[in-house]
């Protein structure tokens, strides 16, 4: 089994051995990822906050943009819809940078709860502790390979 598919933040990965939270679905990236641990948490909220002060700094030039144009009389539909689409383009452009990154070996997996396009992973991470991980808006591809991996899982 070497399967992959979309995600809200990123991409999942599945081989015989683990789940893989990835940014770009590509297989190499896998190759050196760690459990989740405190360690990756911390790497993972960094991230999450380099990407918001990024974000919340270009939304501000764009506020900018929007009222000094107000301030001169010169507003544009142009400038409005430039702003929200772009936006909107930033956010679908970081928003793998967001997701988490790390594995989940198939054997630390207690339980899979699957409700539409959002399934909960219920495992022991890397300190040997019970952790939980959401995953939301994953594609119909991954709604099937989640089913065939919950089937796999409950035939151990």
């Amino acid at each position: 089994m070497k399967e992959w598919f979309k995600y809200e933040f990123g991409y999942i990965n599945i081989d015989d051995h683990c789940i893989y939270l990835t940014n770009s679905g590509n297989w190499s990236e896998t190759r050196d990822m760690s459990e989740k641990s405190k360690k990756t948490d911390a790497k993972a909220d960094s991230k999450k906050s380099s990407v918001l002060i990024f974000f919340i700094a270009v939304s501000a030039l764009f506020c900018y943009l929007i009222f000094r144009n107000l301030e001169i009389g010169r507003m544009s539909i142009t400038l409005i819809l430039l702003v929200t689409i772009g936006s909107y383009s930033i956010y679908n452009y970081l928003k793998s940078d967001i997701g988490s990154k790390f594995k989940i070996p198939l054997d630390k997996i207690a339980l899979i709860e699957v409700n539409n396009d959002t399934f909960v992973i219920h495992f022991t991470d890397g300190e040997s502790k019970d952790s939980t991980y959401k995953v939301s808006k994953i594609e119909k591809k991954g709604e099937k390979i989640i089913a065939e991996l919950i089937e796999k899982i409950n035939n151990k």
